[in-house]
């Protein structure tokens, strides 16, 4: 089944309690959603991503390169039905994003800070 993976998302611990996570959850769902995705998952605490809506229930037939958690993979349907009977090794299918150079992100930074 075709999902995206999500992550990882972090915030600094200067800037935590902020509500930044879940700032940042929101929005990388709007726009997955917005591009079609169906589902999303990702590897992270149970407890704290079902707020989202992620759980484990649908990814115990998944498993992932090298050693993980199973109880970390978790799911989130953003069609309904779109993890049913999901199961095998998760790899990448689609295209691999370009990248900037790393001359030109220092470039786009010292603009905008000038």
């Amino acid at each position: 089944r075709p999902a995206l993976l999500l992550g990882p998302l972090a915030v600094h611990p200067w800037f935590r309690d902020r509500g930044l996570g879940g700032q940042m959850m929101r929005a990388a769902l709007e726009r997955a959603e917005a591009l079609g995705h169906d589902a999303v998952l990702l590897v992270g605490d149970a407890p704290y991503y079902a707020r989202f809506g992620f759980s484990a229930q649908k990814t115990g037939g998944l498993w992932m390169p090298g050693p993980f958690d199973p109880a970390r993979l978790l799911g989130l349907e953003l069609k309904p039905g779109a993890l049913d009977g999901a199961r095998g090794l998760i790899s990448p299918t689609g295209l691999p994003a370009e990248k900037p150079s790393l001359d030109a992100l220092i470039a786009a930074t010292a603009k905008r800070s000038a």
